[in-house]
């Protein structure tokens, strides 16, 4: 009996020994973040737990050095941040001492290059400002920076954000990462291709007309437009003072809300923010991130935006497939709804855009200050350093005069309430949280097909909006919120997108529908033309 009590004790022993090895192995195995399914949520456990913001730049800009200028030479990037090591190691001692000052704290954004950098040049793709730093961070800049966002790059647009390609006579041609004959969208043409090729986590955009949300569409992306006045222009190279938008570009629904999150706020110098004043998210949309979150929801079809020809039929099933989704997840859906009126043609007939150019532009040359090449637009057109195709552009645009008391300009602008009215009304009537419809269901033009015709300007060139399926101005005309999701790949390869739209400042409401969305029929992919490097798993 004796001998038993100390074969058990003894064996008690060893077991215990056996358990603690095995805990103290498991407590020192390496943990992976996984950089090309990653969002800002997982990156900041990481960051917890030991990883640094300085190791995860450095991955994106060996991503960015592999596949921008060398590979497929993709040609996102106009000019990169050569402080952006220096500034995650910073970040990365604040996190020890102080904490992480928000849930962008360590995080590498991408920057469409017309946002105001005091720190590197802000071009608007332009020869004429090549070089050229201005004095202040935009206001958007300003408070990514406040929260923790690291700048990596400035990337690369349709110059002055003036149309649809990618194309900037400093910055060249940007490709589409998923078919290099294929335009990449415009105008934040950078910011989509250098996301979608895992450039850096998270994108700024912009948009007058749908250039947030083309380059997210045709990259595979989510993107999401605000509503009018929620998130402040100041700073940023403008083209209209009723139109223009700023939000971000992701490849998540989580990341693109939690840096809209940020982005948003009251600004003096941007007197449409004041509209905004108590619809600033408390909780990053975190609260709006539900899996369920289609479960007794209330959407409507708008099939006039779908496009009928025989070239829109493979984009079109995708969308079938996507609202077929929207069902399985617990949506009533009313299809079709009738917006009472003509909406394509009512969309058409509403820009007054260009009307605003000239006033807009003047104003953010003499906001930047003496040390900026061009003080205006004259002087733009005199330098000569932009592309030639945008001349007639410019032309126009200097020859407008006052638009105060101009009767076409007055009706357009009246049309543009008319639609949000007339949007929010339905909406209300038939007691929805969003309506839905396909971005668009043309496939995408060849960088060829793409190039103007002889004497054709960029705005008429626009040769895929003329008809229903193509990119639509919904959203652009209404000023009301939007978000696109991906929903596949068209047959050439490049993505199509299914758009919310939500009422005015329900910004929660479209990020909780397109999240559980996501959630339930995920569509992202890394394009092949830009595969991993073999260090996006990152141990730590």
């Amino acid at each position: 009996m004796p001998e038993k009590i100390i074969i058990m004790k003894l064996y008690l022993s060893l077991l215990s020994i056996s358990c603690a090895l095995i805990v103290g192995a498991s407590a020192v195995q390496a943990d992976t973040l996984d950089l090309e399914t990653a969002t800002i949520l997982d990156l900041q456990k990481a960051y917890n737990a030991g990883l640094s913001s300085e190791k995860v730049v450095s991955v994106y800009l060996q991503r960015i050095a592999a596949y921008d200028q060398k590979g497929p030479k993709l040609n996102t990037v106009i000019s990169l941040n050569n402080n952006a090591l220096a500034t995650a190691k910073a970040l990365d001692a604040e996190r020890k001492s102080k904490g992480p000052r928000s849930l962008l704290h360590g995080v590498p954004i991408l920057v469409k290059d017309n946002f105001d950098t005091s720190d590197m040049p802000t071009t608007g793709g332009s020869k004429a400002l090549k070089d050229s730093t201005p004095m202040y961070d935009a206001f958007t800049i300003k408070k990514l920076r406040a929260a923790g966002a690291i700048i990596i790059a400035k990337t690369n647009l349709d110059e002055f954000a003036r149309g649809g390609t990618g194309t900037s006579s400093l910055g060249g041609q940007t490709l589409n990462p998923y078919n290099l004959k294929k335009i990449p969208g415009g105008s934040s043409a950078g910011s989509g291709a250098g996301i979608a090729a895992l450039f850096g986590q998270v994108a700024l955009g912009t948009e007058t007309g749908s250039s947030i949300r083309q380059p997210s569409s045709k990259n595979n992306l989510v993107g999401f437009s605000p509503s009018q006045g929620l998130v402040s222009r100041q700073g940023i190279i403008p083209i209209s003072i009723t139109y223009d938008r700023a939000g971000p570009m992701a490849r998540s629904v989580t990341d693109a809300a939690i840096v809209m999150s940020i982005m948003a706020g009251t600004d003096a110098a941007d007197l449409f923010t004041l509209a905004s004043l108590g619809k600033v998210p408390t909780d990053n949309y975190l609260g709006a991130l539900k899996k369920d979150g289609l479960k007794g929801a209330r959407i409507g079809v708008l099939r006039d935006l779908f496009g009928k020809e025989k070239a829109d039929k493979p984009a079109v099933e995708l969308i079938e497939a996507a609202l077929a989704t929207l069902k399985e997840q617990g949506a009533t859906i009313i299809d079709p709804l009738d917006p009472g009126v003509d909406l394509w043609a009512t969309l058409r007939d509403t820009n007054a855009g260009t009307g605003e150019y000239k006033q807009a532009i003047n104003a953010y040359f003499a906001a930047r200050g003496s040390a900026t090449p061009v003080k205006n637009l004259s002087e733009l057109i005199a330098s000569g350093g932009y592309l030639g195709r945008l001349k007639k552009n410019y032309m126009e645009s200097d020859a407008v005069g006052e638009m105060t008391y101009n009767a076409d300009y007055i009706g357009r602008y009246k049309g543009k309430q008319v639609i949000r009215e007339r949007m929010m009304a339905l909406m209300q009537e038939w007691q929805l949280d969003a309506v839905v419809y396909p971005f668009e269901t043309k496939p995408a033009r060849t960088i060829a097909e793409a190039a103007p015709d002889a004497g054709e300007t960029v705005v008429d060139n626009e040769r895929n909006n003329r008809t229903p399926g193509g990119g639509n101005r919904l959203s652009t005309v209404s000023g009301l919120p939007t978000i696109v999701v991906p929903v596949g790949f068209n047959t050439d390869g490049v993505g199509v997108s299914l758009e919310i739209l939500g009422k005015l400042y329900d910004e929660a409401t479209i990020v909780r529908l397109a999240y559980a969305y996501e959630q339930a029929a995920p569509h992202r992919k890394l394009p092949a033309t830009t595969p991993l490097l073999g260090i996006e798993k990152i141990e730590f």
